[in-house]
């Protein structure tokens, strides 16, 4: 009877630390407004210094061009579809302008190992689809499968800026992309 108490309170101790390691929409701090930050990073996936990089580099392109991104890295968001948590997160922290609907989400979850970009309308155009896709594919991804989330990162998230500040690049990658096929 103590052996079974003990393997039941070992389980539920397991359980309760499954549950306590996911985020949900909730449980992930908006940085934006608690300091000002573009990167929300509670499980400390990406270094310092590309928090700092990142930071300076979308606070120049929203100074520029008034689009807003946020980029969250996290472990785990339990069984979530990864395309509803983000359009949730999107919706809910309101990223991007109201009138121009400009924001951009950058999602990393490690243990389904997806990155997700989420576009408002405004920005789509600039970064559509399957731009979107060839950043993610040929800078990301080839990091993250290594480990380095933080080269990765940095690395979309200065492809981003290089797009959104220059439009014929955007058009470049979607015809490059497209001869792919």
């Amino acid at each position: 009877n103590f052996a079974m108490r003990t393997s039941l309170t070992v389980i539920l101790l397991l359980f309760t630390l499954e549950l306590t390691a996911q985020s949900t929409i909730q449980s992930i701090p908006n940085q934006k407004l608690i300091d000002n930050s573009y990167v929300s990073n509670p499980d400390h996936i990406l270094d310092e210094s590309t928090v700092t990089q990142i930071d300076l580099m979308m606070k120049s392109l929203e100074d520029r061009t008034s689009v807003q991104v946020s980029v969250v890295a996290v472990t785990a968001i339990g069984d979530a579809d990864i395309f509803e948590f983000a359009q949730d997160l999107f919706n809910t922290w309101g990223i991007g302008s109201n009138n121009n609907d400009n924001g951009l989400l950058v999602l990393l979850v490690t243990d389904q190992r997806t990155v997700r970009f989420h576009t408002g309308n405004g920005v789509e155009g600039a970064l559509p689809d399957i731009v979107c896709k060839h950043i993610q594919r040929e800078y990301m991804v080839p990091e993250f499968k290594n480990g380095n989330y933080s080269t990765g990162m940095l690395a979309g998230i200065q492809q981003v800026d290089k797009v959104l500040t220059d439009p014929g690049l955007a058009e470049e990658l979607h015809v490059s992309d497209e001869d792919e096929g």
